[in-house]
Parts: structure tokens; sequence; C-alpha cells
């Protein structure tokens, strides 16, 4: 059996060598309990094609539209935003561009829309690729106009 001495020399070494009981540690667990540092990574949520968008929330989400609506809304929302920047909403009828929206982020989350008009020539099968600043497509949706 080990002297008593040896034993308090060893729980004093290990209290020594932990992590947790170095002069750093105490600053280290208060820093770490502040604020989260900010995020370095641009984070898209939640994207929905929609019918309107009333007080920052999308109404009548679908994947197919009546072209008596006569407008259709595309709604962003991104919980995490690292600095000001924008991104795109960049709209397709037939893989034919028909519009590019440029809309502003602002740190830490926020959520943004933009929407096009359509008329009778309009019909058929329409996408919207959201692209970051360098144009990185971040999420595309697809939908159609229909009767």
């Amino acid at each position: 059996m080990a002297s008593p001495f040896l034993l308090i020399l060893l729980i004093v070494e290990l209290l020594l060598c932990s992590p947790y009981f170095t002069p750093d540690a105490k600053a280290e667990a208060k820093s770490s309990s502040q604020k989260p540092a900010a995020a370095k990574e641009l984070v898209l949520g939640k994207a929905v094609v929609c019918e309107a968008v009333k007080k920052s929330i999308p109404q009548g989400g679908a994947i197919a539209f009546s072209i008596s609506l006569g407008r259709v809304y595309c709604f962003t929302e991104f919980p995490t935003v690292p600095q000001k920047m924008h991104i795109y909403h960049n709209w397709y009828h037939r893989d034919k561009r028909r519009a590019g929206v440029k809309l502003l982020l602002k740190p830490e989350r926020w959520s943004t829309f933009s929407y096009v008009t359509f008329k009778k020539q309009d019909l058929g099968p329409w996408r919207i690729d959201v692209t970051d600043q360098k144009g990185k497509i971040l999420r595309t949706l697809r939908f159609s106009i229909i009767n």
C-alpha cells in the first residue's frame, strides 16, 4: 500500500497537470460563458416560395401557384449572418433568367424576400437560385405557374 505522502503528492500532481486547474482555466471558463464568437459562415435556414409575406412570415407556401395571384414571393431566413452582406434571388422561367434581386443581410440573423409579378405568358416551370455575393448557390427552389 502507498504511503499517505505519495497519495497526497499524486493528487497534487493530478490537480496541477489538469487543464481544469491551470491559471488560464478560470479565464477560459469565463470567456466561454460570454457571448459566442461571431459566426464565420453564412447559413441559410428557411427558403420558401409563397403567396405572400406578412410580418416577416411566409404565407401559403406551395410548389404550384395560380396565374390569377399575379405575383409569387421568395422568402429566405438566415439564422446565422456573420457580417453585413448581400445575397441574390435569381428568378428563372424555363431556365431563362428573368430577374435578379440583390438583398441586404445584417448580423446576427436576418430574413428577407423578393417577388415577381406574372403575366399570362409566364405559365410553366420556374426556379429561384438563392446565391451568396460570390455566386455560390445556397438553395434552389422550384415551382410552377398554372391556370
